[in-house]
């Protein structure tokens, strides 16, 4: 398990990259805890912080992009498909809704923070006929601010978050399943 941890400390940001660009496509895996790890390994040194908010600013960027053309080309149908399947569905469309009358594309610097906004404000800024760049500008913003704001707290606990890592790669296949068993109990959770 060692040589497996090994592997995702030597290509971490590449594993940033598509562990992020996964969670804001939509796949129900939570980015925060890899992003305060994430944090934790810049602060010791044994990942690049520019790279990896970096990289992650991209991924979000590239998946924001994705939605808003989505939104842009399919509206509603977008939008509706995307609450339908989300953990919250009740409240997606209005919440979002909401936010978005209320802070316009201001509401994107925060959307990352709160669950389901943040996959489901691109489409609904696409179907509003929002601009590219001027989206664009505010998804990286948005981003940048998310990302920062966790990978700042793991590298705050560096040596803690280490620790932490260097457990779980000890104790392997026993960590990798019950993080696996507590995210689908979860999303299960939530659908039902």
């Amino acid at each position: 398990m060692n040589d497996i941890l090994d592997t995702v400390v030597a290509h971490g940001e590449i594993f940033l990259f598509f562990y992020v660009l996964a969670d804001q496509l939509g796949i129900p895996v939570p980015a925060a805890p890899v992003l305060i790890a994430a944090g934790g390994l810049a602060g010791t040194g044994r990942l690049s912080l520019g790279g990896a908010v970096g990289l992650g600013v991209l991924a979000t960027l590239i998946a924001d992009l994705a939605w808003f053309a989505a939104g842009r080309v399919r509206g509603a149908q977008v939008l509706g498909l995307l609450c339908r399947i989300s953990l919250e569905p009740d409240s997606c469309v209005r919440q979002t809704e909401n936010a978005f009358l209320r802070y316009g594309l201001r509401f994107l610097l925060f959307a990352k923070f709160v669950p389901g906004l943040g996959t489901v404000g691109p489409p609904l800024a696409g179907a509003a006929g929002v601009g590219v760049l001027r989206f664009s500008l505010y998804s990286v913003s948005g981003a940048s601010l998310w990302i920062g704001a966790w990978m700042a707290l793991g590298y705050e606990a560096g040596e803690a978050v280490q620790r932490v890592v260097t457990r779980a790669g000890q104790l392997g296949l026993t960590v990798a399943v019950t993080l696996t068993v507590i995210i689908v109990g979860y999303v299960v959770g939530k659908f039902v």
